[in-house]
């Protein structure tokens, strides 16, 4: 299966980006669940662009707590378009995928992730990941693809509204350092056996 990289410079209206970005202000709905993805006391003694020696180092975030929200469910219009459409777009690549996970992840100053590839396998191994951009009022914070002698090949700087797809399993990739300010993104994971999303009972 050929690998893919895609990115689409203007999928989403930025205004409409801010209600992702809101959910971290008010987490009292039925369809969020905080979760936390990160540790404080996860070793710093690699720099953010240096890769393991065989890239294995899997998706960790490190340098603060990234404090992401997990949408499972929503009854919100904007919220179930937004994931409708990414996934679609998703699905016209690789028509045989599912929704395995979808989240706004919130990266503070000093957040990053060293080079990897995405081996999440509770199910079934990924297929794509799918960022789409909520800000870009930070710096920093840039999803870039690694040669595996640690140079980059290819870099996404973040704007709001901006969707990358991509094969996370494929491709050795990192997220650089946020120097300043606070990077929102929803991600989303794919693979191909477990089972969509389901909109919830009324």
């Amino acid at each position: 299966m050929k690998k893919l990289l895609y990115v689409e410079e203007e999928f989403l209206n930025p205004t409409l980006c801010k209600p992702f970005i809101d959910l971290h202000l008010d987490k009292n709905e039925s369809f969020l669940e905080a979760v936390t993805h990160s540790s404080s006391e996860e070793s710093l003694s690699y720099g953010p662009d240096i890769p393991e020696p065989d890239g294995d180092y899997g998706a960790i975030y490190l340098g603060g707590n990234v404090t992401p929200v997990d949408i499972k469910l929503s009854n919100d219009k904007l919220f179930a378009s937004v994931i409708a459409n990414v996934t679609n777009m998703c699905k016209s690549f690789r028509n045989n995928i599912q929704l395995d996970y979808c989240g706004v992840i919130r990266w503070p100053t000093g957040t990053f992730m060293k080079p990897h590839y995405d081996k999440s396998e509770m199910y079934s191994p990924n297929v794509l990941a799918a960022f789409l951009y909520l800000n870009d009022n930070f710096v920093g914070g840039h999803t870039q693809f690694d040669n595996l002698d640690g140079s980059v090949w290819h870099d996404v700087k973040p704007k709001a509204g901006k969707l990358l797809i991509f094969s996370n399993r494929e491709y050795l990739h990192h997220v650089s350092k946020v120097e300043s300010g606070t990077r929102y993104v929803l991600s989303f994971w794919f693979n191909t056996s477990v089972q969509p999303l389901t909109p919830p009972l009324d």
